[in-house]
């Protein structure tokens, strides 16, 4: 097949969804597919992609460590997407378009145009959560009309022109559902390249998080939790890696409670100092409140690593409590203070359930499964064989 794929960054190692779809390009590609891929450039940074992936940069170079997506930098990269995504299906022989969410009013412009099937990726929909875009327009950098902006975009995307919808979870598929859509929508679960997990000395008191600094990813209640801790394991250690506007509220928080020497921040790291970190922990902690999938549960599991989750779909689905991880009351510092401390005092236990995460994401969380996923969406979409959700065979 040729496939043109569409994605505001392109990036290994970043945001679920961007990260997502690099994986995705290279599976295809590895499978003999022809793949395009529309995005951003960023400067100074060299793009190493298989043979058979193009890439087409479109709009402004943006400087590293730019990842904010402003209104004006949207409207001028789908203008500039579509312009040019037009052009390659025409010239090339597109089979297919697969957007990734910023990206997906790009692709239904095209779609339209050369009347060719149009997936669109759909991480996760924010606008389900009553309470999200009043909170999100508090964190720095944002404001009540930006907050207007973003869910009048959610429900323009969904409103837009696409065959179907590409998601992660069970959850994220329910809340589509729950907002209107009526389209085909394909759950594949996310996957990871597995590789044999790291040998390294685990700091016994050592936890670790990953992820952007956002208010949604609900860090405040970990370190809330740490404060708990501090008398019973004086060594305990919460590192965070990851970026975000909430890194100085949670600076200020570690500050209040004088946790200097329990809470490291390390911002941005290579993928090797990552998956270093975390085979040197203990247990992940993920206590976000609202996501599509979290695709660090895999790499935590990759590592044979436990994982810590709020009671929220669709975490709760992937972790099951007292097996691969603990699931635990979201806003609750005292439950989390109690699992950091059945971790630190329970230490076989923990290994158990890092073992059985790594089995679990062996047998069902495996970039073959997802590779035959996707091409067989792909096939069905083209072909117009399916039903709301469910493939159907040939």
């Amino acid at each position: 097949m040729n496939i043109l794929l569409l994605s505001y960054n392109f990036l290994p190692d970043f945001e679920g969804s961007t990260s997502l779809f690099t994986i995705i390009a290279d599976l295809l590609a590895n499978n003999g597919h022809n793949v395009w891929v529309i995005t951003h450039k960023f400067k100074g940074m060299e793009y190493n992609v298989h043979p058979k992936i193009k890439m087409v940069f479109v709009s402004r170079e943006i400087p590293q460590g730019e990842y904010k997506t402003s209104l004006l930098q949207t409207i001028r990269f789908t203008k500039d997407a579509a312009k040019k995504g037009i052009e390659i299906v025409k010239k090339e022989g597109i089979d297919i378009i697969h957007s990734n969410a910023v990206a997906g009013l790009a692709g239904s412009k095209i779609s339209a145009k050369t009347s060719k099937p149009h997936i669109i990726l759909i991480h996760d929909l924010y606008s389900t959560d009553p309470n999200f875009w009043k909170e999100w327009q508090k964190q720095e950098g944002n404001s009540p009309l930006k907050a207007w902006l973003g869910k009048k975009y959610e429900k323009k995307l969904v409103g837009s022109n696409y065959s179907a919808i590409h998601t992660v979870s069970e959850a994220s598929r329910d809340d589509l559902i729950q907002f209107g859509v009526k389209k085909p929508i394909f759950v594949i679960h996310n996957a990871i390249p597995i590789k044999d997990a790291k040998i390294v000395q685990v700091n016994p008191y050592q936890l670790v998080y990953v992820g952007r600094l956002v208010f949604f990813k609900n860090l405040q209640v970990a370190i809330k939790a740490i404060k708990l801790l501090t008398e019973r394991f004086p060594k305990i250690n919460l590192i965070i890696i990851g970026k975000g506007p909430y890194r100085p509220k949670l600076e200020k928080l570690v500050e209040q409670y004088n946790l200097q020497n329990n809470v490291t921040f390390k911002g941005h790291v290579s993928e090797e100092e990552k998956n270093h970190i975390i085979a040197s922990s203990q247990a992940l902690v993920f206590p976000s409140r609202f996501e599509g999938f979290g695709l660090v549960i895999l790499e935590a599991f990759m590592q044979k690593k436990p994982v810590l989750v709020s009671n929220v779909r669709p975490m709760s689905d992937i972790v099951e409590n007292q097996k691969t991880g603990l699931v635990v009351s979201a806003h609750d510092e005292k439950a989390w203070a109690e699992s950091f401390d059945y971790i630190f005092s329970n230490i076989q236990a923990a290994q158990h359930m890092g073992e059985e995460g790594r089995n679990v994401l062996e047998k069902k969380f495996t970039i073959d499964v997802m590779s035959k996923e996707i091409t067989k969406m792909y096939e069905n979409v083209i072909t117009k064989k399916y039903e709301r959700g469910n493939f159907l065979e040939k």
